[in-house]
């Protein structure tokens, strides 16, 4: 939702305060310290710059919520405290028309608003009733915007189902949110689905709200698989080792192979093997780069990092022979869980008179090393041969 349009609703709700304590000569009641509170929490989404996440659509959501209350319930409270003229019944009337125009206008900014969302979103409430906006049904191939639970299950695939389950089932009001991939049907045959919701409880009831979106490359353009497509290519690596090295600047060149994703591409597809190692490369990245513009792709299965930091390198170079669990990750989508390991090879430049073929060349031959039979290792440290 649009931060301006909270910014409003903010506003108009401050403005509604005043004039109450104007008009009752009050200096403020609890409404003042629900608005403090919600203005507190715009504070926390502009200091971290989070206007795109889902948390601050549910936050705009319950603000909007508590502004319609607050005018409806005081002016309620006064008609049963009998303390209401026939000017404040006129006024109560103005209230209540313009109270309706704006939650009508809400309404119809709320619901355009979803319909310009890419990803699907579904309401779930405590009675396992469904509600799915457009997206969310074509993404699941479903009838009707108004669905259960069950319809829902029978849709994903019976493996992931179980996972599914379980993690809502593990919802609470300390760890509310979840992430979770896993497929569906989807005409005459299964897709692969992220989702990303939150359980929202008040009182004695919860709801649950989601967002999905579809990670099969065939049928929705942007996915996961992404991370692939748009990755930097050998001609680019060759050019930033030729730069650094005409730089004269500290760089390490690790040159990797996923080596059992072939195996993964047999079991569960090709699909699956690619979503993989897209996941694979971000959290890769996370660990050992400051940026995406240091990891490469050279061939299908093979990739090549930049590290400039000493102290990655340390990270690194501590993980491959502490056994390699760092970069040992395991991978879960759905009812797959599968650990991707990949061979090394590491080759250091430290102002040697090589060139970026020699650098490259070594890279590549430590990695060919690593799956000798009489190694020990899966990697190899071509400074230490």
């Amino acid at each position: 939702m649009n931060h301006y349009f909270v910014i409003s609703i903010l506003v108009l709700w401050l403005f509604f305060i005043i004039l109450r304590m104007i008009v009752n000569k009050k200096r403020g009641d609890y409404n003042l310290v629900i608005f403090f509170a919600a203005l507190l929490g715009f504070g926390y989404f502009y200091l971290y710059d989070l206007f795109e996440t889902t948390e601050f659509f549910i936050y705009s959501i319950i603000t909007m919520a508590f502004f319609i209350i607050s005018l409806i319930y005081l002016n309620i409270k006064q008609v049963l405290n009998g303390k209401i003229s026939e000017f404040d019944y006129y006024d109560l009337e103005k209230d209540l028309k313009q109270t309706k125009s704006t939650s009508e206008l809400l309404r119809k900014r709320f619901v355009s608003t979803i319909d310009l969302l890419e990803q699907g979103i579904a309401f779930r409430e405590e009675n396992n009733q469904i509600f799915g906006t457009d997206r969310y049904i074509d993404l699941f191939d479903l009838d009707t915007n108004d669905f259960n639970s069950t319809t829902l299950e029978d849709r994903i695939y019976k493996d992931d189902l179980i996972q599914y389950k379980d993690q809502l089932s593990k919802l609470t009001k300390r760890k509310s949110t979840y992430e979770i991939t896993y497929r569906v049907k989807h005409k005459d045959s299964y897709v692969w689905i992220k989702e990303r919701g939150k359980k929202i409880f008040l009182d004695n009831t919860f709801s649950i709200i989601s967002i999905v979106k579809g990670l099969d490359l065939r049928l929705f353009p942007v996915s996961q698989v992404d991370v692939l497509n748009n990755m930097l290519t050998y001609h680019e690596m060759y050019e930033e080792v030729q730069k650094l090295i005409r730089l004269k600047q500290n760089f390490h060149l690790i040159h990797l192979e996923l080596s059992n994703i072939p195996e993964v591409n047999k079991k569960y597809g090709r699909d699956v093997g690619d979503m993989m190692m897209g996941e694979y490369l971000k959290k890769l990245s996370f660990n050992f780069l400051k940026d995406n513009k240091s990891l490469f792709r050279t061939t299908g299965i093979r990739f090549m990092m930049i590290i400039k930091d000493n102290k990655k390198y340390e990270v690194l170079e501590r993980a491959l022979s502490g056994g390699g669990e760092l970069l040992n990750m395991q991978m879960v989508f759905g009812g797959i869980t599968q650990t991707l390991y990949p061979n090394a090879g590491v080759v250091s430049y430290g102002f040697k008179d090589v060139t970026a073929d020699d650098l490259i060349y070594n890279s590549t031959k430590a990695l060919d090393l690593s799956f000798n039979e009489l190694s020990k290792e899966n990697y190899c440290f071509y400074d230490k041969l």
